[in-house]
């Protein structure tokens, strides 16, 4: 099934559920849901979409850009003609989400935990025995690049610590990221 045709098999099956919803609220709803997609298919994000649906399926959280500075990540806000309010980017491999109030302009990135529950249930994938070893993130970053084909996920050690390099496949990008000690948990 084509993604077209996928869109309207969802807008067919909305549209049925939305005639035996009981309440003008839950209508509403539906009609929001049916909205969405119209949305996706006129302002020509189809195939985004369905890229977004292919690979986040096991898929680290979506981020719009990465940096590898605030100051970078500033610069891009600041000059953003329509800065994407709710979306996620990459600071130095830190999620943040983008805040932007449009009657006022005000333009903001504020560090988010998405990832901790990602990291939780990759962490429970690590299967005992060897990972590859770096004495430092370049050799890592190295590594990574000489992979014939990008890893969705690479867990390794980096100087002696446990890490996990996430592959954003839109921005053909690997953050990296430190896991806890076993036993300790991502607050610990």
């Amino acid at each position: 099934m084509t993604i077209d045709e996928l869109i309207l098999e969802v807008q067919g099956l909305l549209g049925r559920t939305m005639q035996r919803a009981r309440s003008s609220e839950e209508k509403e709803l539906f009609r929001v849901a049916a909205a969405a997609l119209m949305f996706i298919s006129e302002s020509g994000t189809v195939h985004s979409f369905e890229d977004y649906l292919q690979f986040r399926k096991g898929a680290p959280p979506y981020a719009v850009a990465a940096f590898k500075t605030r100051e970078e990540a500033d610069v891009w806000l600041r000059h953003h003609p329509a800065p994407p309010h709710g979306t996620f980017v990459l600071i130095a491999d830190e999620y943040h989400i983008v805040m932007h109030v449009r009657e006022v302009d005000d333009r903001q990135l504020f560090p988010h935990p998405i990832l901790e529950g990602y990291l939780e249930q990759l962490q429970q994938a690590v299967l005992p025995g060897t990972l590859p070893s770096f004495e430092t993130r370049g050799e890592a970053e190295a590594w990574l690049k000489g992979q014939p084909e990008p890893l969705q996920s690479a867990f390794m050690v980096i100087a002696g610590r446990r890490h996990v390099a996430l592959y954003h496949r839109h921005l053909d990008h690997y953050s990296i990221h430190l896991l806890p000690e076993p036993g300790t948990g991502l607050s610990g």
